[in-house]
């Protein structure tokens, strides 16, 4: 069973992981959304006694795909912590770690609705911040999903964290995360380890590749 597939859309070439990030090979780019970093540490601090490690688990994901790839560039479709109580002092250590073992990476965040409650990041962070609809030739990269915007052949995204329901006879056999393409826009599912899923309706011309365990297939 494969861990990824390649796809084409627009001209392009992606590779889809299993581990729910896209590998774009011409711009030697890895794609990730909704991270949700520090979402554990925001839960403890209102008395909500989660497990910990789900931002060690996400980080190392991550540095794991990008290890595997080589990529020289990370962009983070939004979303990348949870809220600003999630800079705790631990998970900033964690994601300095992150920092220090990619230092030779080019690193951008496309702003998402969580990054907004965030506010600035530390200034040490050698992170770019773009507005959504950050054109890279005929591909657009932003958070919610939309149309391409003008110049654009193909919009890539996150947000909605789609997964798709599957059933055998009457019954409901749960949920899968997926990768959702629809007129033009590419949904991309939360890479996050502490986030939950939304239930897409594919329409008849959409594409769809779901994640099962390691592997991932298209519908």
């Amino acid at each position: 069973m494969p861990h990824t597939i390649d796809i084409q859309l627009a001209g392009q070439v992606l590779r889809l992981f299993a581990r729910r990030c896209v590998y774009w090979p011409a711009e030697d780019m890895l794609l990730v959304a909704d991270t949700h970093l520090g979402k554990e540490a925001t839960f403890r601090r209102h008395g909500i006694p989660v497990p910990v490690g789900s931002t060690q688990g996400t980080l190392s994901t991550i540095a794991s795909v990008l290890r595997q790839t080589d990529a020289t560039r990370l962009c983070i479709l939004g979303d990348l912590f949870h809220a600003r109580s999630s800079l705790s002092v631990e998970i900033r250590h964690q994601v300095d770690a992150f920092f220090d073992e990619f230092a030779h990476l080019e690193f951008s965040l496309i702003l998402g609705n969580h990054d907004a409650q965030v506010g600035r990041l530390p200034a040490a962070w050698p992170i770019t911040v773009r507005e959504p609809g950050w054109c890279i030739g005929t591909v657009a990269l932003g958070h919610h999903p939309g149309e391409p915007p003008e110049g654009a052949d193909l919009y890539v995204c996150g947000h909605l964290h789609p997964a798709i329901r599957f059933r055998v006879g009457r019954e409901s056999a749960g949920k899968l995360p997926c990768f959702w393409h629809s007129a033009g826009c590419l949904v991309l599912p939360a890479i996050g380890e502490f986030t939950g899923t939304h239930q897409i309706r594919p329409r008849q011309n959409d594409s769809t590749w779901f994640i099962a365990g390691n592997d991932i297939h298209s519908l």
